[in-house]
């Protein structure tokens, strides 16, 4: 077989991968109903299959009395995940969400199915926007931050039509949880006055960690200047004080979702092999024996590595992001 041919092959085998990966959402998981629908919730959820990190003692309570409570009223399990509804503009995916995204949604509808089985009310997947500052923060438009959030609304979409009917994706925002965005404003601005005066006084020191944080954010077509990165520090850290931020995802009543090792989450990673969060990263297919992986790669992953362009068409999938997909070849 000649190249052409081979890779006109390698072509069709990833369309009819990933024609079948949409036609699983809806395909339903068949169990028996369990003894203690608790426990086996509670198993689903933690199962080290899906999980990245180990959960602290305090947060396995947590998360067995959410489902107790939950159970109790005859309601939804309540998951939710935090995330700043953005493309990091070093992509050329941005301002659009990507198979980062997507393959973020394919891989929870699968790690939930089995709870959907057996627990009729489902399970209430919340995605909370705190990205409220991210233009100012990394210097990005808001035309790119609108463009984002209708592009994930309508992926968003793409996938609830085609899960099963006990699993409720919903988008909220920080801005939504104040009266008015003028509110949300004020705060921030004495928030903001607070934090100056403080590291006027009292400069802060940055961990590398943050460093690199700052500098693979803020869009900037020259190095960072000491000043500029006191200030995205500054700004960030005014930002992480307004009131109605924490309380959204912090309460007795919802499952706080991260891939990160934070205190007190239930750690998860973002598809079966990755880590990295789907609005700084993007999605790509890697080879396996039996065929393909879903994954997301950051933006160093993918400098590093070689991919062959592969051309695919998904009926109803919106969005200029998903004509091409990444196969890796290294």
């Amino acid at each position: 077989m000649n190249y052409n041919s081979h890779m006109s092959t390698l072509d069709t085998q990833i369309q009819h991968h990933l024609n079948n990966q949409i036609t699983l959402l809806k395909q339903p998981t068949s169990l028996p109903t369990p003894s203690d629908l608790v426990e086996f919730i509670y198993r689903r959820l933690t199962t080290s299959q899906y999980r990245r990190h180990s959960i602290s003692a305090e947060y396995q309570a947590h998360i067995r009395q959410v489902i107790t409570t939950a159970i109790a009223h005859n309601a939804p399990i309540p998951l939710v995940w935090v995330f700043g509804c953005y493309k990091l503009w070093r992509l050329p995916e941005a301002p659009f969400v990507d198979w980062a995204e997507l393959f973020f949604l394919l891989h929870k509808v699968e790690w939930l199915k089995p709870i959907l089985a057996v627990y009729p009310p489902g399970v209430w997947f919340d995605f909370f926007a705190d990205g409220t500052i991210v233009a100012q923060l990394n210097h990005l438009s808001q035309s790119d931050l609108d463009q984002y959030q209708s592009s994930f609304l309508e992926l968003l979409d793409f996938v609830q039509t085609r899960v099963p009917a006990n699993l409720h994706f919903t988008l909220h925002t920080l801005l939504e949880q104040y009266p008015t965005p003028q509110e949300f404003a004020t705060e921030f601005a004495t928030n903001l006055a607070i934090t100056r005066a403080k590291y006027k006084l009292s400069r802060p020191e940055l961990s590398p960690a943050q460093r690199s944080v700052i500098a693979m954010n803020v869009k900037a077509d020259h190095p960072l200047s000491e000043a500029e990165y006191l200030e995205s520090q500054t700004l960030f850290d005014a930002f992480i004080l307004s009131s109605k931020r924490r309380p959204y995802y912090r309460t007795p009543t919802k499952i706080f979702l991260d891939s990160f090792a934070i205190s007190n989450t239930l750690p998860i990673r973002t598809t079966r092999s990755s880590t990295v969060r789907f609005w700084i990263g993007a999605g790509v297919l890697r080879p396996s024996e039996s065929g393909f992986i879903e994954d997301i790669f950051s933006v160093t992953q993918l400098s590093q590595a070689k991919f062959h362009s592969s051309a695919v068409t998904l009926q109803g999938l919106p969005g200029p992001n998903f004509r091409q997909i990444r196969l890796l070849t290294n």
